[in-house]
């Protein structure tokens, strides 16, 4: 079957899973625009294999002062807006024993908490921002962000991770907020969360010691699951929150 090509937006490819999404979208014949914060040896190595297909841009979208902005700008104004638009960026943990997901209601910071809110919602909301005065009513675009199911408030039974929990609540809350006002000025785009299961990267790593081995996947395998819910979206699915195997998820 012959795979429709698309112009793709990959934020955060220099990640896991970004940078595996970027490896399979090329793979697949799609044109590929990667963002990524810091500049990435797998990322110029992938684009000098594909030097036709893939441009890579370094730099946060979430900084206003930032060269990337013009930078996509001059890009998708020569080579044509994107189809699709992928937020693989994110933040579990970092460096420092204050900045591990919580345990206890005592480990909560006002620091930790702001830079999972910074990095897990406001970089989606953020590149809404950029691509939202971009487009005609008559475009048929989609943006997904990637979730996560401990940010589903109806399936927190087990409590903990209180940062990272409600920084992928409030994600979900954007998505859907965003869904209503997008299907008044954009009626042919989607807008959507997927939840791409526990993938084998640095971001699970401390954590991965209590997943069974087939429920942590390859990130080539998580990117092609992805892929394939981004692939069959319509407008109709616009506003949900989906499971990598494209069952839909409570909030």
């Amino acid at each position: 079957m012959t795979v429709e090509k698309k112009k793709v937006w990959v934020v955060g490819a220099n990640g896991g899973l970004g940078l595996a999404l970027c490896q399979h979208l090329v793979a697949q014949g799609h044109q590929v625009t990667a963002l990524s914060r810091s500049p990435s040896t797998a990322l110029q190595q992938l684009q000098g294999r594909h030097s036709g297909q893939m441009a890579t841009v370094v730099g946060d979208i979430c900084q206003p002062g930032s060269q990337a902005i013009p930078q996509l700008s001059a890009l998708f104004a020569r080579c044509g807006l994107p189809d699709w638009t992928l937020n693989a960026s994110g933040l579990l943990h970092a460096a420092g024993a204050d900045k591990m997901p919580e345990k206890r209601l005592s480990q909560l910071t006002p620091s930790f908490l702001a830079a999972n809110i910074q990095a897990n919602t406001y970089t989606s909301i953020a590149i809404a921002q950029f691509l939202d005065p971009l487009y005609t009513r008559e475009d048929p675009f989609r943006l997904v962000c990637l979730s996560a199911m401990v940010g589903s408030i109806g399936d927190n039974r087990a409590g903990g991770w209180y940062s990272y929990r409600m920084s992928k609540a409030a994600l979900n809350m954007f998505v859907k907020t965003l869904s209503i006002e997008w299907q008044r000025r954009y009626p042919f785009a989607c807008v959507a969360a997927i939840h791409p299961g526990t993938t084998d990267t640095p971001l699970s790593a401390p954590f991965q010691h209590s997943i069974s081995r087939e429920k942590l996947y390859s990130p080539a395998l998580s990117a092609q699951r992805i892929c394939h819910v981004l692939s069959a979206l319509t407008p109709t699915d616009s506003g949900n929150f989906f499971h990598w195997d494209g069952t839909i998820l409570p909030w």
